[in-house]
């Protein structure tokens, strides 16, 4: 018993470092949009789109990504995803081209996609017999949300204090964590049972099952959500006069009070139950939305507040809805954690560039309106829904 808690809580340690990692970079790139927006010499609406290609593209591969790990009993996907990531990311600073970005990035998001589906569902699969699995989600995620809150700030402050290269000499600290993830974390545990379906009859599967449709359509919203205000905010703050290292110092404290909620949202689900945690998730970004947006222009300590507390709301709900889909497919673990984070991310991610031109002509307070508007919706929708309530 001794032993298996020890390979537990190191798996569950060295998977959330790995994790605080990779989301690090990331997000190294969220704040400086508007700078290599200026660099490369384009407009709004095609970094919306090229930000979006590089998600869609590594996120519709994560599904495959995580079907492979399924198959494969070896970590590799966790090694070399660490390490694509943590060198392309960095190296998009260096583009001379928005086609060169867009490769670099790429290939950064590829790293990225190997990464998740296979660490999800080792977290799952470690702790098989803990009775807790949403606790063990929750801290592993909440890493994964305040690392990608940090990259922000890392950023900013390299560039502002450094220049733009010193953001090569990440490249070291992700290569190295690879390589302690490769040393630390415990060889992949035993599986109750192997998959033996092929990739299109397990998506089949997961498509024609009612309650995986649901959680999949409340994470696409989720995602679409939280890439947007990611993604547009800086734009935003950088009208109102907010220098580039302050953007990057609140783009991080609205990703770490994510990362913290959902590392309580297990807590909370105790009270309200999994249903509760997504209504209140997604009925409260709109009146903070509409705050801070009110406020802004002559009141922005009180704005700042505000959307650093929508950042709480916006990801409340993220371990609730992955736990309750490997709950509900949980033959598929690798395969399903895909379609959560990846697959739905990237269909979220969709949104950017339709968004980039509703910013571009209307500005960026039209985007956060329409995308706050659309979860209130949505939280709606759930209130009424009783397939995640049990």
């Amino acid at each position: 018993m001794k032993k298996y808690i020890n390979k537990q809580t190191r798996a569950l340690f060295g998977l959330s470092f790995g994790h605080f990692n990779i989301d690090l970079y990331a997000a190294l790139l969220v704040p400086l949009y508007p700078l290599i927006t200026t660099k490369l010499g384009i407009n709004l609406a095609l970094i919306s789109s090229i930000i979006a290609l590089g998600h869609l593209v590594s996120s519709m591969m994560q599904p495959v990504f995580g079907f492979i790990a399924d198959k494969l009993r070896h970590r590799v996907f966790m090694i070399w995803g660490l390490v694509l990531t943590s060198i392309f990311i960095p190296l998009t600073i260096k583009a001379p081209s928005a086609k060169i970005f867009l490769c670099c990035l790429l290939l950064g998001m590829i790293g990225n996609a190997f990464f998740h589906p296979q660490v999800s569902a080792l977290i799952k699969d470690f702790n098989k017999n803990n009775p807790d699995l949403s606790r063990a989600m929750g801290i592993f995620l909440g890493l994964g949300t305040i690392g990608y809150a940090i990259g922000p700030y890392i950023a900013t402050f390299l560039v502002e204090k450094f220049g733009q290269n010193s953001l090569l000499y990440l490249i070291i600290p992700g290569v190295l964590s690879a390589i302690f993830l490769y040393f630390f974390v415990p060889k992949m545990p035993e599986k109750d049972c192997y998959v033996k379906e092929n990739f299109f009859f397990i998506m089949k599967e997961i498509l024609k099952n009612k309650v995986c449709m649901i959680l999949m359509f409340i994470s696409v919203v989720k995602s679409a959500v939280s890439i947007s205000f990611g993604t547009y905010i800086p734009f935003l703050l950088k009208n109102h006069g907010f220098n580039l290292e302050l953007t990057g110092l609140i783009v991080t404290l609205f990703f770490i009070s994510g990362g913290i909620a959902t590392i309580v949202s297990s807590k909370i689900e105790k009270y309200i139950n999994a249903n509760g945690v997504v209504v209140l998730s997604f009925l409260s970004i709109l009146p903070l939305t509409l705050g801070f947006l009110y406020t802004i222009k002559t009141y922005k300590t009180l704005a700042c507040v505000l959307f650093i507390l929508t950042g709480f709301f916006i990801l409340l709900s993220v371990g609730v809805i992955l736990v309750q889909a490997q709950k509900t497919m949980p033959k598929y673990t690798g395969v399903i954690s895909g379609v959560m984070q990846g697959f739905s991310w990237g269909l979220g991610a969709l949104f950017l560039a339709p968004l980039g031109i509703l910013g571009q002509n209307y500005g960026v307070e039209k985007i956060l309106i329409l995308m706050s508007s659309i979860a209130f919706i949505v939280g709606i929708f759930t209130l009424k829904n009783k397939y995640l309530k049990d």
